[in-house]
């Protein structure tokens, strides 16, 4: 594994002779689908536990140093980078290991109809520049059944790994079948201890949705039973009120019963059916629930 570098902006090497960009187009819209999927969740707000300086990118090329010719990866991903923001200011458009202290910490190469030597040079190529994981996706079964192989570093070399799980990074990778940016397919993606993956932004604003729509829901169905108990009640009381009016006032009980129909208010309807038998006419009653309403 490379050591992390310390040298000083004044050190920097000229960096104006490198070609460090070739503007070369990807395989396809899949594979550029996938790279971002790998790079982009990184920023979508979701937490993946990373709370140091990091960057995670796609198509974006690795400089060990000026006399290198770079390699770019599929995707990669950096931890406890030194430049932290900086290089957005200096307009750092690759990964020079000089500015950001270090290597990457995972680079992942996704295969394509025509095979980029995956297993050959590349795997050679990073073992040298001494990343710890190099994993390369196999969605077409280019080099064989495997679809999912992972290497460690080890010594100078890379062996491989029997799961996709990073203990310095406490994420891993995992295939995952469904639906990104509209496309169904079988996507690497970046995962947690429990095999569940990183949520996208979308994914992040669909979970919110649908918890507000299952809260919405369930006020609605509390205000539904409040409102049919409600209606239990004042039915009952109005039945209440309805038999103590034609006790006391028989003559004028369906005029008053018309008159008290129009309440809303349940605590109002339950003290006049309490407090009827106690009334001794009826304009007491209307002064009763007249000074309430008003």
């Amino acid at each position: 594994m490379t050591e992390a570098l310390t040298l000083a902006s004044h050190e920097y090497p000229d960096t104006s002779q490198m070609t460090l960009e070739d503007d070369a187009p990807v395989d396809s819209f899949i594979n550029e689908k996938q790279q971002r999927l790998l790079a982009t969740v990184f920023y979508s707000g979701a937490d993946t536990g990373i709370k140091v300086p990091f960057v995670a990118a796609a198509n974006v090329g690795l400089f060990p140093h000026v006399r290198h010719k770079g390699i770019v990866p599929d995707a990669f991903l950096s931890l406890n980078i030194e430049a932290g923001d900086e290089w957005l200011e200096r307009n750092v458009r690759s990964y020079l290991f000089w500015e950001f202290g270090k290597a990457p910490d995972v680079v992942i190469e996704i295969v394509s109809p025509t095979p980029g030597n995956e297993l050959g040079s590349k795997l050679k190529d990073y073992a040298k520049l001494g990343i710890p994981y190099y994993v390369v996706f196999d969605p077409l079964h280019k080099l064989g059944e495997t679809v999912l192989r992972v290497f460690q570093i080890q010594g100078t070399d890379y062996v491989a790994k029997k799961d996709a799980w990073f203990p310095s990074i406490n994420l891993g990778l995992t295939l995952w079948t469904g639906s990104f940016e509209n496309a169904n397919y079988t996507w690497l993606r970046w995962c947690y201890a429990d095999g569940s993956v990183v949520p996208t932004g979308d994914e992040l604003t669909a979970q919110k949705n649908a918890e507000i729509s299952r809260q919405e829901v369930e006020i609605s169905q509390k205000d539904a039973k409040i409102s049919e108990q409600d209606g239990q009640l004042k039915q009952m009381s109005m039945l209440a009120i309805e038999m103590g009016l034609k006790l006391k006032f028989p003559e004028e009980s369906v005029e008053i019963l018309s008159e008290i129909s129009t309440i809303n208010d349940l605590e109002l309807l339950k003290a006049i059916a309490s407090q009827l038998a106690n009334i001794a006419s009826v304009a007491q009653l209307r002064q009763m629930y007249a000074d309430s309403l008003n």
